[in-house]
């Protein structure tokens, strides 16, 4: 049947070169390869967290701001303001239409008083 006769040259475990040379070849693509992955990988996983941190200081920053704009709209309330006013005892008080003077550009005022004297 068969022999593991070193003559008998079917079964022989000889590799040429040529094949070895590929094989060494691939292996070394596929590890470089490899590499590659993980190092973009890597990189990519470093920009998303980097991102999503920029996301949440974004966030924290908007909030932040909606807040002070409540603040101030509270502070800046005229309503708010004379309660204020009145539980600090202030002196200030609503003005009437009548005290309200308009202002007027001073060429508009020359006119005006270019006319009246004549």
């Amino acid at each position: 049947m068969y022999t593991l006769d070193p003559l008998n040259t079917r079964y022989s475990g000889r590799i040429s070169f040529g094949l070895l040379a590929w094989m060494v070849a691939s292996a070394i693509i596929a590890a470089s390869a490899g590499v590659s992955y993980a190092v973009l990988k890597n990189s990519q996983v470093a920009e998303h967290t980097e991102l999503e941190k920029i996301n949440r200081e974004i966030a924290i920053c908007r909030l932040n701001t909606n807040q002070y704009r409540a603040k101030a709209d509270a502070l800046t309330n005229r309503w708010a303001m004379r309660d204020r006013l009145n539980q600090d005892g202030s002196s200030l008080r609503d003005i009437t239409h009548d005290q309200v003077e308009l202002a007027r550009s001073t060429r508009e005022t020359a006119s005006i008083n270019a006319t009246a004297s004549r």
